[in-house]
């Protein structure tokens, strides 16, 4: 009996994919509206297709698997649908939304397929805590992991994506936040275009191409996202191009060969952002005057700005190679910062370089650059540089209110052991 129970362990184990009996689409088509199906946990193949309000909540291990090339689940022309805790997997599209208002995708697993989810005419959407895991490869062999387009009132949060084309497409959309996602190994964290009301916070991009591409979208707000480690050739922490109304903020943006790129854009506010380690930091190109660059923190950057014209302003930023004094004690440098640096320009081409750029020579080339171009009109020049960063004012306060709260609390304790005394 025991040799047959190994055997029959092994032929299990060795056999193919045992799918579960459970009709999934028999299911969907007797539902009424706004009833919940439970799925059980199995493996079920299938194109499966809603067009009324449900909800599909699977159990643990419930895996949907496309059959074809078309999409694993499909919905369209319907309302107020939920789809959670399942595992997709196909050759082509995992999931496909059209004309749809009011869905929400949670908990989902998708896995080895050419696009995760592909979302157009639709809105009211909520997609959260999924994970897309693409194959490996190159980029134009995959598709995206999140695609939204001609789209409206979009939530994309909490969400992992590695190893796909872009991880959030976003094209011709209105209205759209996107938070709190990772998005590694891919081209394109989060791609945005011909968007307008666009949001993002508080995401990890690591490790791809460009953290952010955005291109041909107006009104868009960047902040407390980290952009590192986007060293290719070709890569950026952030790219903007032929954008109006940005505001880029409090941002860490490290370690990528151009920290931010603007191309053709105007009335762009950078502000409170950490650059560091780049080897460029700011890069600007047929810019409009009225964008600005103000109270940032350039530490570790090769090169910390340049420009094609006198395209952007610099204000009040922190910059760790500057060697200015300050007289006055107003936290600010007397005489003005000059962004140029022709080793820097140098080593941005040429990275070997680099081994050299503490040589006496070169440190007083730097300051020759910066004497010399001062009056240079195509040179971008901060007149009132920090001489400390943001960081470091918020902690001296820190210290002066501790300082304060200690010393009250000494005179305090001094006079009630003096009136203890004299008792």
């Amino acid at each position: 009996m025991k040799k047959i129970g190994l055997a029959l362990l092994f032929f299990l184990f060795m056999s193919p994919l045992v799918y579960a009996e459970f009709d999934i689409q028999e299911a969907i088509d007797a539902a009424s509206p706004g009833e919940v199906i439970h799925i059980p946990a199995g493996h079920y193949q299938g194109n499966f297709v809603v067009t009324k309000p449900l909800t599909l909540l699977g159990e643990e291990g419930t895996e949907f698997i496309s059959k074809n090339n078309d999409p694993a689940l499909r919905i369209e022309n319907t309302v107020t649908i939920s789809i959670s805790n399942v595992e997709l997997s196909g050759k082509s599209k995992a999931i496909v939304a059209s004309n749809v208002d009011g869905l929400e995708l949670s908990n989902i697993y998708i896995k080895d397929a050419y696009t995760g989810v592909h979302i157009q005419r639709s809105k009211n959407i909520h997609i959260h805590d999924i994970q897309v895991t693409g194959s490996e490869g190159h980029y134009a062999e995959k598709g995206n992991g999140i695609a939204i387009y001609k789209s409206e009132d979009i939530l994309i949060e909490n969400n992992l994506i590695e190893q796909m084309q872009d991880g959030i497409y976003v094209e011709e959309v209105n209205s759209i936040v996107v938070q709190h996602n990772n998005v590694t190994q891919s081209r394109y964290a989060t791609h945005f275009m011909y968007t307008r009301d666009a949001k993002a916070f508080f995401n990890n991009y690591l490790s791809n191409v460009t953290g952010f591409m955005v291109m041909m979208t107006t009104g868009i707000l960047l902040e407390n996202n980290t952009v590192e480690n986007h060293s290719d050739y070709n890569g950026y922490g952030m790219l903007l191009y032929d954008v109006q109304r940005a505001s880029i903020a409090k941002n860490i943006i490290k370690n990528n060969r151009t920290g931010l790129a603007l191309q053709k854009s105007s009335m762009i506010q950078i502000d409170t952002n950490n650059f560091q380690m780049n080897q460029t930091a700011v890069e600007g190109t047929k810019v409009s005057n009225n964008t600005k660059a103000s109270n940032n923190s350039f530490t570790g950057n090769i090169l910390t700005a340049r420009s094609d014209q006198l395209g952007f302003q610099l204000q009040s930023n922190y910059y760790d190679d500057y060697t200015g004094i300050d007289i006055e004690g107003n936290g600010y440098g007397d005489i003005p910062y000059v962004a140029m640096s022709s080793f820097g320009q140098w080593m941005v081409r040429q990275p070997v370089y680099q081994y050299f750029v503490a040589s006496p020579s070169v440190v007083l080339l730097t300051t020759l650059d910066q004497q010399i171009n001062k009056t240079e009109s195509r040179v971008l020049v901060d007149h009132t540089p920090r001489l400390v960063t943001k960081h470091e004012i918020e902690n001296n306060k820190l210290n002066v209110i501790q300082t304060l709260a200690g010393l009250l609390l000494l005179v305090g304790s001094l006079w009630l052991w003096k009136r203890g005394i004299t008792k």
